[in-house]
Protein backbone atom coordinates (compact mmCIF):
# COMPACT_ATOMS: atom_id res chain seq x y z
CA UNK A 1 0.00 0.00 0.00
CA UNK A 2 1.39 3.25 -1.19
CA UNK A 3 1.55 6.14 1.91
CA UNK A 4 -1.31 8.42 2.21
CA UNK A 5 -0.36 12.02 1.46
CA UNK A 6 -1.32 14.60 4.41
CA UNK A 7 -0.04 17.99 3.06
CA UNK A 8 1.71 17.98 -0.34
CA UNK A 9 4.81 20.70 -0.64
CA UNK A 10 4.72 22.03 2.74
CA UNK A 11 5.97 25.28 3.24
CA UNK A 12 9.02 26.31 5.42
CA UNK A 13 6.46 28.63 7.69
CA UNK A 14 3.79 26.01 8.24
CA UNK A 15 2.46 26.41 11.86
CA UNK A 16 -0.04 23.71 12.31
CA UNK A 17 -0.19 20.24 12.00
CA UNK A 18 -3.94 19.33 11.82
CA UNK A 19 -4.97 16.17 9.97
CA UNK A 20 -7.85 14.18 8.98
CA UNK A 21 -6.95 10.76 6.82
CA UNK A 22 -7.73 7.20 6.41
CA UNK A 23 -5.37 5.48 8.79
CA UNK A 24 -3.90 2.15 7.33
CA UNK A 25 -4.10 -0.26 9.13
CA UNK A 26 -1.59 -2.28 11.19
CA UNK A 27 -0.28 -4.91 9.27
CA UNK A 28 1.24 -7.37 11.78
CA UNK A 29 1.93 -6.70 15.32
CA UNK A 30 4.85 -4.39 15.93
CA UNK A 31 3.99 -2.38 12.65
CA UNK A 32 2.75 1.46 13.93
CA UNK A 33 2.04 5.23 12.07
CA UNK A 34 5.24 6.27 10.59
CA UNK A 35 4.95 10.32 9.39
CA UNK A 36 7.88 11.28 7.03
CA UNK A 37 8.46 14.89 6.44
CA UNK A 38 10.25 15.92 3.09
CA UNK A 39 10.16 19.55 1.22
CA UNK A 40 7.73 17.29 -1.56
CA UNK A 41 5.09 15.92 0.90
CA UNK A 42 4.08 14.77 4.46
CA UNK A 43 3.43 11.18 4.36
CA UNK A 44 1.51 8.65 6.20
CA UNK A 45 2.26 4.45 5.80
CA UNK A 46 2.58 1.78 7.89
CA UNK A 47 6.26 0.87 9.10
CA UNK A 48 7.22 -1.92 11.37
CA UNK A 49 8.15 0.44 14.42
CA UNK A 50 12.26 -0.36 16.17
CA UNK A 51 12.04 -2.46 19.41
CA UNK A 52 12.47 -0.27 22.67
CA UNK A 53 11.52 -0.58 26.58
CA UNK A 54 8.74 2.16 25.80
CA UNK A 55 6.79 0.69 22.48
CA UNK A 56 7.21 -2.79 24.38
CA UNK A 57 5.05 -1.95 27.07
CA UNK A 58 2.12 0.19 25.57
CA UNK A 59 -0.32 -0.20 22.78
CA UNK A 60 1.55 1.07 19.44
CA UNK A 61 -2.00 2.22 17.87
CA UNK A 62 -1.17 5.28 20.67
CA UNK A 63 2.16 6.36 19.26
CA UNK A 64 3.68 8.29 15.78
CA UNK A 65 7.05 7.54 14.13
CA UNK A 66 8.22 10.61 12.86
CA UNK A 67 10.80 10.94 10.11
CA UNK A 68 12.85 14.48 9.38
CA UNK A 69 15.68 12.46 7.82
CA UNK A 70 14.34 14.16 4.67
CA UNK A 71 13.38 17.57 5.45
CA UNK A 72 15.57 19.96 3.55
CA UNK A 73 13.92 22.92 2.29
CA UNK A 74 15.55 23.81 -1.18
CA UNK A 75 17.26 26.83 -1.31
CA UNK A 76 17.15 27.35 2.30
CA UNK A 77 19.42 27.41 5.07
CA UNK A 78 19.71 24.24 7.21
CA UNK A 79 17.98 26.49 10.00
CA UNK A 80 14.62 26.74 8.11
CA UNK A 81 13.99 23.18 8.31
CA UNK A 82 15.11 23.27 12.63
CA UNK A 83 13.28 26.08 13.06
CA UNK A 84 9.94 24.08 11.24
CA UNK A 85 10.97 21.22 13.18
CA UNK A 86 10.79 23.37 16.51
CA UNK A 87 7.23 24.70 15.64
CA UNK A 88 5.94 21.11 15.30
CA UNK A 89 7.16 19.98 17.95
CA UNK A 90 5.61 22.89 20.11
CA UNK A 91 2.58 22.96 18.23
CA UNK A 92 2.12 19.67 17.99
CA UNK A 93 0.82 16.99 15.64
CA UNK A 94 -3.11 15.86 14.94
CA UNK A 95 -4.14 13.45 13.01
CA UNK A 96 -7.64 12.43 13.23
CA UNK A 97 -8.30 14.83 16.58
CA UNK A 98 -5.76 13.06 18.48
CA UNK A 99 -2.59 14.88 19.58
CA UNK A 100 0.89 12.97 19.01
CA UNK A 101 3.33 14.33 21.38
CA UNK A 102 6.84 13.82 21.31
CA UNK A 103 9.97 12.07 22.60
CA UNK A 104 13.45 11.22 22.30
CA UNK A 105 13.72 7.18 21.90
CA UNK A 106 17.10 6.30 21.10
CA UNK A 107 18.99 4.10 23.81
CA UNK A 108 21.19 6.68 25.44
CA UNK A 109 17.71 9.01 25.58
CA UNK A 110 15.54 6.20 27.01
CA UNK A 111 19.02 5.13 30.00
CA UNK A 112 19.38 8.75 30.45
CA UNK A 113 16.23 9.06 31.18
CA UNK A 114 15.44 6.28 33.50
CA UNK A 115 18.79 7.70 35.46
CA UNK A 116 16.92 11.05 36.04
CA UNK A 117 13.66 9.99 36.96
CA UNK A 118 13.96 6.31 38.17
CA UNK A 119 10.66 4.20 38.61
Amino acid sequence: MSPTILRANPRPEDESWNFTAAVPPARRPGYGKHVSFTPDAIKLDVILFPSNRILNADNLSKFILASFEGLRFPDNPPSVARDYMMRLLKAGFFLNGVQYRFYGHSNSQLVSAEQTHPS
